[in-house]
């Protein structure tokens, strides 16, 4: 299903606080860099995010606001900036997004698939993760899942792959994070109060046999173990990443931003999902790229027919070589990038 941000009140404007991230300083770069990350201290309290990148085609401007996920938790985003341009706009464009929706919008259907869906996500035979992984990462899983989730049992019956994502995310939980972008619900707060045309870019794809996809699930041969290794080897520095990462957007440090943004993530688990013969079949792979195509056509439209057009990008299609603002520049488009770290 597709996640939505949560909803953030308007807070009288404010001056933007100071960070409050502490790093201390260490030996060589990858050691300050350890160090440095696990000990960030998520920031609170309402925050900017960065300034926005300036779209044109003549005398047509579209506004973009670069997100990422997951943000600080106890922190309010309210832009001066976003909300002078949301007052002026025509539309807004939401971001490219892919999801899946079991039948055909039957809330009942949905309910009662919800059990055999979850039970893809166990191990075959009824086998216990101890079953399943090799000793010496059983042993390291026992210690970072009593850390970070508890002495939670059910999740010892879960595949490795579905064991890592858990994992993960109850240590970003656990880091002061919380998925989502933190900003959609303010957005939507100015476009339903100004009555802002939103034009959505996301594509579901439906599941009319969820029986059928679990099963071809619950069969696939993926390298669960690989996955699962990856995440234990990764787990601290990837939380820190993210956790320095979510506190340079909330502040506006763009070249921080930058660097994290662009720093490797963890393709195996990924990699793994999409040689999932039900996953392919589904057509959910398919779904990302008819999303930002979707997405290219709306600011497409946007540029050739209003004055002013506000819309969301996730930070990784803004800074990288093949990301979308990439392919609007290549289209002809006038890109102004935001001057400075902070607005």
């Amino acid at each position: 299903m597709i996640a939505s941000a949560a909803a953030a009140p308007a807070p009288a404007l404010p001056a933007p606080a100071a960070p409050t991230a502490e790093m201390p300083a260490a030996e060589t770069p990858a050691a300050r860099e350890r160090v440095n990350t696990l000990e960030t201290v998520v920031v609170s309290g309402i925050r900017p995010g960065p300034a926005l990148w300036k779209v044109t085609s003549g005398e047509r401007t579209l506004w973009i606001l670069g997100t990422v996920s997951p943000v600080p938790e106890k922190m309010e985003w309210y832009s001066p900036q976003s909300e002078a341009v949301l007052r002026n706009t025509t539309e807004i464009i939401w971001p490219p997004q892919a999801g899946m929706q079991v039948g055909f919008g039957s809330a009942f259907k949905a309910a009662l698939a919800v059990p055999t869906i979850l039970r893809a996500r166990k191990n075959a035979d009824g086998k216990l993760l101890k079953d399943v992984l090799p000793p010496d990462l059983y042993a390291r899983w026992a210690q970072l899942k009593l850390q970070y989730i508890g002495k939670d049992k059910s999740i010892e019956e879960w595949r490795p792959i579905f064991a890592a994502g858990k994992l993960y995310s109850e240590a970003l939980e656990k880091a002061g994070l919380t998925s989502g972008t933190g900003t959609g619900g303010r957005i939507s707060e100015v476009a339903k109060e100004l009555d802002i045309k939103r034009t959505s870019t996301s594509v579901n794809i439906a599941i009319t046999d969820p029986k059928g996809m679990a099963k071809s699930f619950t069969k696939s041969n993926i390298d669960d173990v690989a996955c699962f290794r990856s995440v234990l080897d990764r787990l601290e520095l990837e939380v820190a990443h993210a956790s320095l990462r979510a506190n340079a957007w909330a502040v506006g440090n763009l070249p921080e931003l930058t660097r994290l943004v662009n720093k490797d993530r963890m393709p195996t688990c990924l990699e793994a999902f999409a040689k999932v013969e039900a996953m392919k079949e589904s057509g959910i792979l398919d779904a990302t790229e008819q999303s930002r195509a979707k997405w290219m056509k709306a600011v497409d439209v946007a540029l050739a027919t209003n004055p002013t057009s506000f819309a969301t990008l996730p930070m990784i299609e803004i800074v990288t070589p093949d990301g979308l603002l990439s392919k609007l520049r290549a289209k002809g488009y006038q890109i102004v990038e935001p001057q400075g770290s902070v607005q």
